[in-house]
């Protein structure tokens, strides 16, 4: 579990999680090493190293912003060309919900029934990079797109799903988003599919959903490696251009809650703000959106066509 190996973290020493240097690293791992480039070595070195230990890095507490464990811009500087930071802070439009692990869970002696998901550390409603990821790739999915095109992008981008041959680790790393507004209690009315009235003999469920008009942020990083053999620079482009379209549809459409049918999970379609940067001749560039279908345009202007 994600917040098991946070407490872990917080029990070892310091000195355990610095950051190794490149050098250090790459006599620790020759072996697995053997055979690739001083630039495939140091893209792996920074995945590791920076991506991970960033990761490692967001040990929540009450008493710390919670915006000061997000990625920032300054980080794209140990990444390799045109990576890319996105943020999206968002209002959300329909209600949030997630399922625990645990039928019920007590909260400041109150019991809440079918809870929603929570950080362990600080109480806060939350959406897991994991929920994120598999959201995005569904809404992927639905981009009318070329299909044998679009297969290979979505392979780049999240990687090799379960039980292929060929794992293959994506481009795209997702980073949790915190409610800092508390989740409230609702209910569902269990409904007839054919004729959309509640079901006979059937009490409605109580549930923990996170309101509408709750804020969030989204943090997303695009890496563009691993590169494969066939890569090709225009594969960063057309990786992009596919990457806004589909999260316009996460946001607007599908959202990224359980329920999708039922509409809970979408936003407000003016963000508070949207902003990404992009590593472009060892420089940073920003960029500001306030709609996601700026971002694409956005994108394409930096791109061109």
């Amino acid at each position: 579990m994600m917040h098991d190996y946070y407490l872990k973290l917080l029990l070892e020493p310091v000195d355990e999680d610095k950051i190794s240097s490149f050098e250090e690293w790459e006599r620790e791992n020759k072996r697995r090493l053997k055979g690739k480039s001083v630039g495939e070595k140091r893209i792996i070195w920074q995945q590791e190293e920076i991506v991970g230990r960033k990761k490692k890095d967001m040990i929540l507490s009450k008493e710390k912003y919670i915006n000061d464990f997000y990625p920032k811009s300054v980080d794209l500087q140990t990444f390799s060309e045109n990576s890319v930071l996105i943020k999206i802070s968002f209002t959300l439009k329909k209600p949030y919900l997630s399922k625990d692990e645990g039928e019920f869970h007590i909260l400041n002696g109150r019991i809440f029934e079918n809870p929603i998901v929570r950080d362990k550390f600080t109480g806060l409603p939350m959406v897991r990079p994991s929920t994120w990821k598999g959201h995005l790739r569904f809404s992927a999915e639905k981009v009318e797109y070329d299909e044998e095109k679009k297969k290979k992008i979505i392979k780049r981008l999240f990687g090799s799903e379960s039980g292929e041959d060929v794992a293959l680790k994506g481009r795209l790393y997702f980073f949790p988003t915190f409610f800092k507004s508390d989740a409230e209690k609702d209910v569902i009315t269990p409904l007839r599919r054919d004729t959309r009235t509640p079901v006979k003999g059937r009490s409605p469920i109580p549930i923990e959903v996170v309101k509408p008009g709750s804020k969030g942020e989204f943090y997303l990083l695009y890496v563009p490696y691993p590169k494969g053999k066939d890569f090709k620079e225009e594969q960063i482009k057309e990786d992009l251009m596919f990457l806004a379209k589909a999260l316009k549809l996460m946001f607007y459409i599908y959202g990224f809650s359980a329920k999708k049918t039922s509409g809970f999970g979408v936003i407000e379609e003016q963000l508070n703000e949207g902003k990404f940067w992009i590593k472009s001749n060892t420089k940073i560039k920003e960029e500001t959106f306030s709609r996601l279908d700026e971002l694409k345009n956005k994108l394409i202007k930096l791109f061109g066509g």
